[in-house]
């Protein structure tokens, strides 16, 4: 592994505009199952709950949904960066990163320290809910605290609605706000570094294909075999919280390792 780690270090030492694309695989060692692997989040909950659809005409599945937000796979509330995350915060302060696509909801990268700014949430975030009718917006621990003091399927105090978490559900578009931003950071990429992903999940991935087919060179960092390894200019296969930063290390000369 230091083979490919010095590689990618070297690959990556003659980008100044990185774009940092992160997946599942950065947050496992915080405590966060991925959703798809042998142990994932739908090996054990029925996939069609999280289907916007069921979601707003099945009160069952909204209360099923609500219970694994409070005490399930999707309670993050006590969850920590890892290693990775700060490596990213490292790279971050250094200048050299165009920005960080995640597909994650976790928030952890925001945990970390990296600003909102320099964030595109393509999936959405478990950080907020939202009034499906009137959009308003509250923090999610205020909804959770309504669940954990009994409701079962909180409705918007404002006009009633039907309340969601601003992660994006299946058949869901996936927000503008962050879709702009994700294109502006894929443009300005001179290189592309995926860390914990499979990269089959589109249209996310075609942030990474764009820069790539521009001539950025490409470093996967994941455990586990993607199906772009083919593009991959080097690939460092391995858990994300000691390859990251040893990458960042070689290639800053330190990377710390927590707050």
């Amino acid at each position: 592994m230091q083979t490919s780690v010095r590689r990618a270090a070297d690959i990556l030492g003659g980008a100044d505009h990185i774009l940092v694309f992160t997946g599942a695989g950065i947050s496992v060692e915080s405590g966060i199952p991925d959703f798809r692997g042998p142990a994932g989040l739908w090996s054990r909950v029925d996939p069609s709950l999280f289907e916007i659809g069921r979601y707003l005409t099945d009160v069952h599945a909204r209360r099923e949904v609500w219970r694994i937000h409070l005490t399930g796979d999707l309670n993050i509330s006590d969850l920590r960066p890892n290693p990775a995350h700060y490596a990213v915060v490292d790279l971050w302060e250094s200048g050299r990163m165009a920005g960080c696509i995640t597909q994650n909801i976790d928030g952890l990268h925001q945990k970390a320290g990296l600003p909102e700014t320099e964030i595109a949430e393509l999936h959405g975030n478990l950080r907020r809910v939202r009034c499906i009718s009137c959009a308003g917006v509250w923090p999610a621990d205020e909804i959770l605290h309504r669940i954990s003091e009994g409701e079962d399927d909180p409705r918007c105090l404002d006009c009633g609605g039907i309340l969601k978490s601003t992660t994006v559900l299946f058949g869901e578009l996936l927000p503008g706000a962050a879709i702009a931003r994700a294109q502006q950071m894929s443009d300005e990429a001179d290189a592309v570094l995926s860390i914990g992903s499979t990269l089959s999940v589109y249209p996310a991935v075609d942030f990474v294909l764009e820069a790539v087919s521009r001539g950025a060179p490409l470093v996967i960092a994941n455990l586990g075999p993607t199906d772009r390894d083919d593009l991959a200019t080097v690939r460092v296969d391995g858990p994300a919280g000691s390859t990251i930063p040893a990458i960042v290390e070689k290639l800053l000369g330190a990377s710390r390792q927590g707050p």
